[in-house]
């Protein structure tokens, strides 16, 4: 004679690792990529058509060619942002 109740076991754990795996899944897509060179800062969502690499190697090739070495220097001032401007 088996127990029913095994049969309930298993099936609560199944349901529950794929309500895991579900929310892995949801919670890696709310993450950006986050270029900061000096205070410039640029924040990009990942997605399937975007070379993040790519993308980030073209944008700082475009400032170094605009400012120069002037992209590297910075007012330490510049760079203190007030707690909680992180974007979800």
């Amino acid at each position: 004679m088996t127990d029913s109740s095994s049969n309930k076991d298993n099936d609560m754990a199944e349901m529950a690792g794929e309500l895991l795996q579900a929310r892995m899944e949801a919670q890696s897509s709310k993450f950006t990529h986050l270029l900061r060179v000096g205070t410039f800062q640029m924040e990009v969502a990942p997605t399937e058509d975007v070379d993040v690499r790519e993308f980030f190697n073209e944008v700082l090739d475009k400032l170094i060619d605009k400012y120069g070495e002037k992209l590297l220097q910075i007012d330490i001032s510049q760079t203190q942002t007030p707690m909680g401007t992180m974007h979800g």
